[in-house]
């Protein structure tokens, strides 16, 4: 099992529509489950833009360079919820997205139809297979949502 997304970082406008895209290949017989899932910034992307990162947060980033206040910190400290699901034919929509134009759409690209500014986030797609277990079954996608200057 292989989980692909050719974009690692996706900027788009407030109000507008956005595709994130997900590709995978698998060797399993089974139809695989996709799942999307969203999982908040660790602390707020406007607070860098604004100059309110804390300084502690900046010696710590460049004293280790793989580790990026926005994004690593485990669940517990940010929202993490299911955007929607899709087995065969089926696509459920997680309950915060129910009353929102969401889908997935191909084999497994995530389609938001108007962004709002809670969609700011990491989104991550993941696939499972009942037989395929080998491999990378997530990747994820980071959605940074603007409004007009």
């Amino acid at each position: 099992l292989q989980v692909t997304v050719p974009e690692k970082k996706k900027v788009a406008m407030l109000f507008q529509p956005a595709l994130l895209r997900c590709h995978f290949s698998t060797s399993s017989t089974q139809p695989a489950v996709v799942q999307w899932r969203y999982k908040s910034y660790c602390q707020d992307r406007m607070g860098e833009a604004l100059g309110m990162v804390t300084s502690g947060l900046q010696t710590m980033s460049k004293r280790n360079l793989d580790w990026d206040p926005y994004l690593d910190c485990v669940d517990s400290r940010r929202t993490v919820r299911v955007v929607a699901s899709k087995q065969g034919s089926a696509v459920t929509i997680g309950d915060f997205y129910k009353e929102r134009d969401v889908s997935i759409v191909h084999d497994a690209d995530l389609q938001i139809g108007k962004l709002m500014w809670g969609d700011s986030g990491l989104y991550y797609c993941l696939i499972i297979t009942p037989d395929d277990v080998e491999g990378k079954n997530e990747e994820s996608v980071e959605l940074l949502v603007l409004g007009e200057a």
